[in-house]
């Protein structure tokens, strides 16, 4: 039986010349030698604005050169759409779970540096199951992705620059009978749209795919992603619980409103996630630029819902790390990940994508719960069992992300997340996931933005 090809995967099985972008974006050589801030009679202090791993690379970084920082936090915990939950007994992620490219992915670095252990992930461990519990043949399967690697190589022909089409158009014209079949559904669903985080009527046809990866496998952290920030997030000034409200920004510095008062500097770096920037929560003083603030309108943010079940007991194949459903209606829970080879658990982590992922971000515990056990008892028949415990997360309704990660929207550019890596002035600056295109969507590419929005401080500060 073939492995399952995301559009990540994809790329980097074809990426046989990936040398050009293993390292990721790097700092301008004369900003990376330029001389330690710590020797200057009064260090700038920069803000940063959210704890999320960009906040966290960019604090590390600067404080690490000896530049005070201190970093804004709206939620009661570090880590934004990273978040390690262990209410279940066991470690489980309500946001990112992958280290995705483990050669030469700059969080791969971090792992190894926190003594953390991976479990790289098997994309040929996995069954698949259709609705009434039926198992698909290998032809069937088969069938399914030659179809859906047709698709991948060849729907951005059907859209262009000037006349961009969604995905969903790009099937309907290349094999429209792939929106109708719950095997092909699966396919689409676990891998565009998981991917994308969006639904297929949302997505770009001509921009989706052209992003970058890392080579090397997909990692899982069994002790969990927190390990990472903690390291990240050692000694620095970390202030949380508090929203911000208004980030002024001006030739006489910064300052940083909040919910409980207000923070001055020099400069400011702003994590906001996108969804929160789309909402206009938090207010610009100036407002940006025309050409960001239209990239903010233009880039897609969208939802995936992660639940996480534990069960008294494991009644599906236990040495099977990825079970798949097709459902009739596409996105209901098509991708779950077992964790019982991964640290011994009897957990399910169930993933819904598209407008099932909103339909989701809309249920009660209850409804979840119930929804699930319909699927699993379609599954596994009278073999399942209820789940002794909950967590699920919501990227949606949660007011502080208000979406799970970016993806090109219909209509977006790559140059409308390259743009939002521009300095704004002198004196504010941008990072997150969003702000460059080559690795829109992961934790590796928010962490190189830090990166990248501390080196802007400190070439503005030429120290």
């Amino acid at each position: 039986m073939r492995p399952e090809l995301s559009r990540r995967r994809l790329l980097a099985l074809s990426a046989g010349t990936a040398g050009a972008f293993l390292g990721g974006p790097r700092l301008d050589p004369a900003v990376a030698a330029s001389k330690p801030a710590a020797a200057t009679a009064t260090p700038p202090r920069v803000i940063i604005v959210g704890a999320g791993i960009a906040g966290l690379a960019a604090a590390r970084m600067l404080t690490d050169r000896g530049i005070a920082v201190v970093v804004i936090e709206a939620r009661e915990r570090i880590g934004g759409r990273i978040d390690t939950d262990e209410s279940l007994g066991t470690p489980v992620e309500r946001g990112a779970a992958w280290v995705h490219g483990f050669n030469g992915n700059p969080v791969a670095t971090r792992v190894r540096d926190a003594g953390l252990t991976t479990f790289f992930s098997d994309y040929d461990d996995y069954q698949v199951w259709l609705p009434g519990g039926e198992r698909p043949e290998d032809w069937e399967i088969e069938d399914v992705f030659d179809a859906f690697e047709t698709i991948v190589d060849k729907a951005a022909d059907e859209a262009d620059e000037d006349a961009d089409i969604s995905m969903f158009d790009a099937i309907d014209q290349l094999d429209p009978g792939a929106l109708k079949d719950p095997l092909s559904g699966w396919m689409l669903s676990s891998e565009i749209e998981d991917d994308a985080g969006a639904p297929l009527s949302e997505i770009s046809a001509a921009h989706y795919g052209e992003d970058s990866v890392y080579e090397g496998p997909d990692a899982l952290l069994p002790e969990g992603y927190a390990g990472v920030l903690k390291a990240l997030a050692k000694g620095l000034d970390i202030r949380l619980g508090e929203p911000v409200r208004r980030i002024a920004h001006g030739g006489g510095g910064v300052t940083v409103e909040t919910s409980k008062g207000s923070h001055s500097g020099a400069y400011v770096i702003s994590t906001l996630p996108l969804g929160v920037m789309k909402a206009g929560n938090v207010l610009f003083d100036p407002p940006l630029p025309k050409a960001q603030a239209d990239a903010v309108a233009a880039i897609g943010f969208g939802t995936v819902t992660r639940v996480s079940m534990r069960f008294d007991a494991c009644f599906w194949p236990d040495d099977v790390e990825f079970l798949s459903y097709a459902a009739r209606e596409r996105g209901r829970w098509p991708t779950m990940v077992s964790l019982k080879p991964v640290n011994d658990a009897d957990v399910l982590t169930l993933v819904a994508t598209g407008d099932y992922a909103v339909k989701a971000d809309g249920m009660t515990k209850a409804d979840l719960e119930a929804d699930i056990a319909t699927v699993l008892s379609e599954m596994f028949s009278k073999a399942a069992r209820p789940a002794t415990g909950l967590v699920a997360s919501q990227w949606s309704r949660d007011p502080f992300a208000l979406g799970a990660y970016s993806f090109p929207a219909v209509g977006a550019k790559p140059a409308d997340f390259d743009c939002l890596a521009d300095p704004v002035g002198e004196r504010l600056f941008l990072a997150g996931e969003h702000t460059g295109f080559e690795f829109h969507g992961t934790v590796h590419g928010a962490y190189l933005s830090g990166e990248r929005a501390a080196g802007q401080v400190l070439k503005v500060i030429g120290g």
